[in-house]
């Protein structure tokens, strides 16, 4: 009798309680195991956790976010599970789109050969369920990897990011096949709460200043997390459900799509208390309410000023080219 490998699900969490229940009700009907990092959760976390039984969940001990070092803590876990695996590397905010399992590229994953990766493209969900993005950028979501493939030093080989990680070891081409997912999508919750990506965001851009030690620049920064709305949103005429494997009830109701994600505000000030804002500074992030209301208020001196003012007007006009080449001359000027 042929058995299929075992799927493990590896997922890093730090206060996800908004969305926990709903992602671990759906991905425990499909994956026999669900690793979750937790990095010191105190929204009940790790209590909703503790009911679902196929999750194994470990710690993230470290107090500050670095991305590579959660994920390598999940595939050193995944890498306990003795026999042939398939691994997913999902968010708790991220689900298979209904009816994934009847798909043919479902059955391909399921059937797949070792050292086969699938790459996946996202469904953004915006402010509601009706709502939507799809974008036509495969990512790197899922493999199958033999048993000379070391997934944990892999990945240490190719991730030193403290956002915006791989979420698995992503092998050179002549040593694996990359499979790109058409037929089904990885449905992302992440932008339902305008208020919490934007939250989100500006701590990504100030962990990204903190930590990584690739030169950037705050404009390609507020580039690129400030156009919240894409131009390809499409409203659906009826919304996207998240269910269970050969279920069609719709379990999104247990999303709580009004939590603000607090803890990101919380981080930041962790990192200026640490840190001191003024290698901050050129972030255009300082008129955002919550950094104000917490008593955050620096002295910004005035050529920043004015680049920020400059980035707030120009962003709805940002794609055009003029725009652009002014871009591109501030960027010779402001770099951190």
């Amino acid at each position: 009798m042929n058995h299929r490998p075992t799927i493990v699900v590896v997922t890093p969490v730090r206060n996800e309680a908004w969305v926990l229940d709903a992602y671990l009700t759906c991905t425990s009907s499909w994956a026999d195991y669900i690793i979750l990092a937790d990095q010191h959760s105190d929204d009940g976390t790790r209590e909703i956790a503790s009911k679902y039984e196929k999750v194994i969940l470990i710690d993230n001990p470290t107090e500050e976010w670095y991305e590579y070092i959660c994920r390598t803590r999940l595939l050193e876990e995944a890498a306990k599970i003795p026999g042939e695996k398939i691994i997913f590397g999902l968010d708790a905010d991220e689900f298979l789109s209904e009816g994934f399992e009847n798909t043919q590229s479902w059955q391909r994953i399921l059937a797949s050969s070792q050292n086969e990766i699938f790459c996946f493209n996202w469904l953004n969900l915006y402010d509601n369920f009706c709502t939507a993005e799809y974008t036509d950028i495969h990512f790197e979501w899922a493999a199958h990897f033999d048993a000379s493939v070391d997934i944990v030093e892999e990945y240490k080989k190719r991730e030193k990011h403290a956002v915006h990680c791989s979420r698995i070891p992503c092998l050179e081409t002549d040593r694996c096949q990359y499979i790109p997912v058409d037929d089904f999508w990885v449905v992302h919750l992440a932008k339902l709460n305008h208020e919490r990506i934007r939250q989100k965001f500006d701590f990504y851009q100030v962990t990204w200043v903190d930590k990584n030690k690739e030169r950037a620049n705050p404009i390609n920064m507020y580039r690129g997390y400030n156009k919240y709305y894409p131009d390809n949103l499409v409203h659906l005429d009826t919304p996207i459900e998240l269910c269970r494997k050969g279920d069609h009830t719709d379990y999104s109701y247990l999303v709580k799509t009004s939590d603000y994600g607090r803890h990101y505000v919380k981080e930041m000030l962790d990192v200026f208390k640490r840190e001191g804002t003024e290698k901050f500074l050129k972030l255009c992030i300082w008129d955002n309410p919550y950094l104000i209301e917490s008593g955050v208020r620096p002295e910004i001196p005035l050529i920043y000023r004015i680049l920020h003012s400059y980035l707030r007007k120009s962003q709805s006009r940002s794609g055009s080219r003029v725009v652009k080449l002014m871009d591109k001359a501030l960027k010779r000027l402001y770099r951190f």
